[in-house]
């Protein structure tokens, strides 16, 4: 009788191994390609998020020109007729104005133009370049923002902000305020993409206005066909397509419903999927060595891993969905911080659909807003141990102001008031008007002695005397100041020490700051 050859302990053990080993690689790299999708889906979301957010900083700006040229056109020059001294009142607020627009005009019903900072006074002027943009105007009596065109009196490609100037109830003039394309690209500029990235802003027709590659060889061009089909069917979304210049692009794009202008940022695939193509390969590579000498260990770790990023999975397609998100606390601590930052977003995003961000009359951030990036910058704070600063801000004297010349003149002297207050503080720190005539300032980085500095400078610059028209108009303001860490740790307790730190200051005699 032959004898059975029974397995050897050798073989057994190798079986073991190859029994565990193989499992656990499938089930790796399952887990890198989820990893994998995960990480390019967590980009994509970025990139829309970068060009929604660059969309509505492209709208800001305009509704500041749109809030100045409201402002401009209820000068009494031009309710008297008085064009001459008009021109002059439209040369000092293009002064305040020159970093977002080059000149102002107006224009008649017919097209004609009557007045144009770009030239003297008197001198004979054209009719307007783009006379279906006059006629809107006239037609709704709303405002419009325009397409690119050639001006024509500075003959170069330009887009153009109109609000109508009424006389009772009749439009006797389009007003504008016109925006070469070199402004639009200082706007993408600000939004700091990656340099491989491609910034473009395409108006309602599909022209490019500006690009942040190549921008004299396709500014006035039209954008993709890709891109245009695209934007008939819907007005946020992302696609793969080739750029202008024939690059291949993930490109994600959003468009305004205020201005019909489409922001978009076009990530160069070969970069985008070459950096992720890398690192599964190298997870790849480290996963198997890992298995190979520690098999149970890399079992137990790849299963943790697993169940925390396929968790994450469902509350990331709900935060897209606008969804409420909920999680319980994962095992994997660098997973756990994204959970809870998933949760954190859908909050924020819950907040922001109730409140809006800016001031409808200065173009400033609201109370909402300002409270928002506090939290924000305080949570920077207690990471980087920096400081930060809150300015109060109360006008005394405007009540008095409004009382004698109505709302319309109290509306341009606190549109002059949010001018100054901007060309006071950086442009990396936060003006904002919390209602009526109180405003506020958030100072970044910015200590308790250069606080004072700033104080003080604002207290004197808002308080100097405001041309309006024919009117000289004399008001102060009194400045509460609350520093990060010393006067709160919330932006709740800062903007009550900075609103204690104002009315002790008014109690001093007004005119004054007061360090909270």
């Amino acid at each position: 009788m032959k004898a059975i050859r029974l397995p050897s302990i050798r073989s057994r053990l190798a079986l073991l191994v190859t029994a565990c080993v193989l499992p656990a690689l499938l089930m790796a790299v399952a887990l890198i390609n989820a990893d994998y999708q995960h990480q390019r889906e967590q980009m994509l979301r970025d990139a829309i998020g970068t060009g929604r957010a660059m969309s509505f900083a492209v709208d800001s700006d305009l509704a500041s020109v749109v809030s100045a040229l409201r402002a401009l056109a209820t000068s009494p020059n031009l309710t008297r007729g008085d064009l001459p001294a008009f021109h002059r009142q439209a040369r000092e607020v293009l002064e305040t104005q020159k970093q977002n627009i080059n000149n102002i005009l107006l224009t008649d019903a017919a097209g004609q133009q009557h007045l144009n900072t770009a030239r003297p006074y008197g001198t004979a002027l054209p009719m307007s370049g783009n006379l279906s943009h006059v006629r809107r105007v006239f037609d709704t009596g709303e405002a419009d923002i325009s397409d690119l065109f050639v001006g024509a009196v500075v003959k170069t490609p330009i887009v153009s902000i109109a609000v109508p100037v009424r006389r009772g109830d009749t439009i006797i003039y389009s007003m504008a305020a016109t925006i070469s394309p070199q402004r639009l690209l200082a706007m993408l500029a600000r939004q700091q993409l990656p340099p491989d990235w491609i910034g473009v802003i395409v108006d309602g027709s599909g022209t490019i206005l500006a690009r942040t590659r190549d921008m004299e060889r396709f500014a006035g061009t039209k954008a993709t066909p890709a891109l245009l089909e695209r934007l008939q069917a819907s007005a946020e979304g992302s696609l793969e397509t080739e750029s202008v210049e024939g690059i291949p692009v993930l490109l994600v794009y959003s468009r305004s419903s205020v201005s019909h202008w489409t922001v978009g940022i076009g990530i160069p695939l070969g970069g985008f999927a070459g950096k992720l193509q890398a690192s599964l390969r190298q997870l790849i590579a480290g996963t198997a060595l890992l298995f190979l000498c520690t098999l149970g260990l890399a079992l137990f770790i790849g299963k943790g891993i697993g169940a925390s990023v396929h968790a994450l999975i469902a509350p990331a397609l709900a935060l897209g969905k606008g969804e409420a998100v909920v999680l319980s606390d994962l095992p994997l601590k660098e997973a756990d911080a994204v959970g809870k930052a998933l949760m954190k977003a859908s909050r924020m995003l819950a907040e922001a659909r109730h409140q809006a961000h800016h001031d409808v009359l200065t173009g400033l951030a609201n109370r909402g807003l300002l409270r928002e990036i506090l939290d924000q910058q305080i949570a920077l704070c207690e990471r980087t141990g920096a400081n930060l600063t809150i300015l109060y801000m109360d006008l005394d004297g405007f009540k008095a102001v409004n009382d004698q010349y109505g709302h319309t003149i109290g509306d341009e002297l606190l549109l002059a008031v949010a001018i100054r207050l901007r060309q006071g503080i950086r442009a990396s720190d936060v003006a904002a008007r919390l209602g009526g005539d109180e405003f506020a300032a958030l100072l970044v980085h910015s200590g308790v002695a250069a606080s004072g500095i700033v104080a003080g400078k604002l207290v004197k610059g808002l308080s100097l005397p405001y041309e309006l028209g024919a009117l000289t108009l004399e008001i102060s303001v009194s400045i509460g100041a609350a520093t990060y860490p010393g006067s709160g740790h919330t932006g709740e307790a800062l903007l009550q020490a900075a609103d204690r730190a104002m009315y002790a200051a008014k109690l001093a005699g007004k005119r004054h700051y007061v360090l909270g």
